[in-house]
């Protein structure tokens, strides 16, 4: 593996508060570059020995790197950081439309590759991080809620916690992709491949990764879901589905059914309440450094 390059670095001239720096990555096997924006805690600048925790934002199908500023996200966790409801740490957007965060058939990106391989080294490197695993945190929207709790189970060995919010977890089969509406359908099909038998949903499935590997469960992170009750896409069914099933196995976890729709005006109300959740599972020495 190759180290990873930076193409390009910037501040994000868009964005004033809170800080964002924009860098442009690439992975050898990626088909295109990814642009990231690094959220820096309140007291990074002012405290040039510390570390800091990292959460890893992966966004919704319809958002890239920036809907995390743009929907005000950003805001409300550097609010709670600052009035001290948060732990300080930083916050990495990474550019995913259209990929599901995973590696896909080919032509696809191996984007769940380029995660793991070059995004996190990336970012201990070039920022003051606590580079474990008690000090990282990964939770996404939608897809990228999905994304979020499959980076998770694929690389336990990276995260203390990892949360879902209204995340897209219907079991990955193609009877499920064929009743999907088209504009969904048509994103699975060109991410997990538009064949009913050669394709990489069952490798991509949640529930067939703990099913298939006995081990999965000991290893995996705390996992974390809320969802509206009033989810266009009956995801609080899968949801309470997915609640059972992860108690079968014994992953520790929580699920929370709350009044609410898949738009935005839930997802701001609540995400800062999922990330809490989630601090709270840092290591006590990353959660105070």
């Amino acid at each position: 593996m190759t180290r990873p390059a930076l193409v390009a670095s910037a501040l994000l001239a868009l964005i004033a508060r809170p800080p964002a720096k924009a860098s442009v990555l690439r992975h050898e096997e990626q088909v295109a570059t990814v642009r990231v924006l690094v959220m820096t805690p309140p007291s990074y600048d002012a405290a040039p020995a510390r570390r800091y925790p990292v959460l890893y934002f992966l966004h919704d199908g319809g958002g890239d790197e920036e809907v995390f500023f743009r929907e005000g996200l950003a805001d409300a966790l550097e609010k709670d950081m600052r009035e001290g409801r948060l732990p300080e740490m930083l916050v990495v957007s990474p550019r995913g439309a259209g990929t599901w965060f995973v590696d896909g058939e080919r032509p696809a990106p191996r984007y769940a590759t380029f995660l793991t391989r070059t995004l996190v080294p990336f970012v201990d490197a070039r920022y003051r991080t606590v580079a474990s695993r008690g000090a990282r945190l990964v939770a996404g929207i939608s897809m990228g809620g999905y994304g979020a709790l499959h980076w998770a189970l694929a690389a336990p060995a990276l995260f203390c916690a990892a949360g879902g919010l209204s995340p897209a977890i219907q079991q990955m089969c193609w009877p499920e992709v064929e009743a999907m509406p088209f504009y969904v359908r048509s994103s699975l099909t060109r991410t997990f491949g538009g064949d009913p038998v050669r394709n990489v949903l069952r490798r991509n499935d949640l529930y067939a990764m703990l099913l298939d590997d006995p081990l999965l469960a000991s290893r995996a992170p705390f996992l974390s879901v809320r969802c509206g009750t009033e989810d266009k896409y009956r995801l609080a069914e899968i949801a309470s589905f997915f609640d059972r099933y992860l108690a079968a196995f014994a992953v520790p976890h929580s699920v929370v059914l709350e009044t609410g729709v898949h738009d935005w005006p839930y997802w701001r109300r609540v995400f800062p309440e999922l990330v809490r959740t989630l601090s709270t599972h840092l290591s006590p020495p990353e959660a105070a450094r």
